[in-house]
């Protein structure tokens, strides 16, 4: 039986590093945001955003800077959008999961609580930093300030997600901090999974 262990954040919380450690580690790691661009090329996508969003298909490929935008600023089209796309990346996952063929395996999205899928995983792993933190990390990408701020208000706020989590990486110091948080948070993980098999 697989153990699924959710790692979710907010944007810009450093979720992708303490991704990278974990892989580092020898975990097997799944990002669902990468498997999420997968189903852009879906048809079903496709043929939705020709529809409603004509702009976001060049040559047969999502403009995700374009989709991106509308969706964070279009509270009704992101609902229809998610109607179609949230079904196909959580089949998409429960396929690439089921290959992986160790017992543990961590899914690394920024979505669970959004989703409504937190129930699916055994142990939830939220990564944290303050909301200025995270707007400055946005923006350092690149990302616009007012984008940013709509980002994070599209997701669940982070004390929300922190009341539900099993445990907490509070991610804004060094990343040896991190690393070190990382390695003393999955400790307590297999000690607490040794003590499940055992009762």
């Amino acid at each position: 039986m697989k153990i699924l262990i959710g790692l979710t954040g907010n944007a810009g919380s450093g979720k992708t590093t303490v991704a990278q450690i974990l892989r580092d580690m020898g975990f097997s790691v799944v990002d669902a945001d990468r498997e999420a661009h997968e189903v852009l090329k879906h048809p079903e996508v496709i043929k939705f955003l020709k529809e409603k969003l004509p702009e976001a298909v060049k040559n047969g490929e999502v403009d995700r800077n374009v989709l991106g935008n509308k969706v964070f600023f279009d509270e009704d089209f992101k609902k229809e959008f998610e109607k179609i796309v949230r079904p196909l990346v959580l089949e998409r996952l429960k396929e690439v999961i089921q290959k992986i063929e160790d017992n543990i395996v961590i899914v690394d999205a920024a979505l669970i609580y959004e989703y409504g899928v937190q129930d699916a995983f055994d142990l939830i792993v939220v990564v944290w930093a303050p909301e200025e933190e995270l707007i400055r990390r946005l923006k350092d990408r690149g990302i616009p300030e007012e984008k940013a701020k709509a980002i994070l208000k599209a997701q669940i706020p982070q004390e929300e997600k922190l009341k539900y989590a099993d445990f907490v990486i509070r991610n804004y110091g060094s990343l040896e901090d991190v690393r070190r948080q990382v390695y003393k948070v999955f400790r307590s993980i297999m000690r607490k999974l040794e003590e499940m098999e055992i009762g």
